[in-house]
């Protein structure tokens, strides 16, 4: 097996090295503009453009209100938790997921 070493080791080096790269940029702004003449993969680029969708906040995915209302009537009792029908629903799941799996 070949190690091939990419950086060295010895602290010397490591500071000469870092005295002429220049400092690094926010990572905002390598997210919205790369550098000129860099070639970004496309790959890279939808990695890029889902991590910025997944840092913003997707309150369309969930209905709050729906939520709060929900917690409300538990708190209330209104609604009754079974676990046994829990239990039912996840032992089906399984099955299905199960059968899928054997095909």
């Amino acid at each position: 097996m070949k190690i091939n070493h990419s950086t060295s080791s010895r602290p010397a080096d490591a500071a000469a090295g870092d005295a002429a790269r220049p400092q690094a940029a926010p990572a905002a702004a390598d997210a919205a503009a790369p550098s000129a003449g860099l070639s970004v993969s496309p790959l890279a680029a939808q990695v890029r453009d889902i991590s910025a969708r997944l840092a913003q906040p997707a309150d369309d995915d969930i209905d709050t209100a729906k939520v709060e209302e929900i917690r409300q009537a538990i708190a209330e009792g209104r609604i009754r938790i079974d676990p046994g029908k829990i239990a039912d629903g996840l032992l089906a799941t399984l099955r299905e997921l199960g059968q899928a799996d054997a095909k």
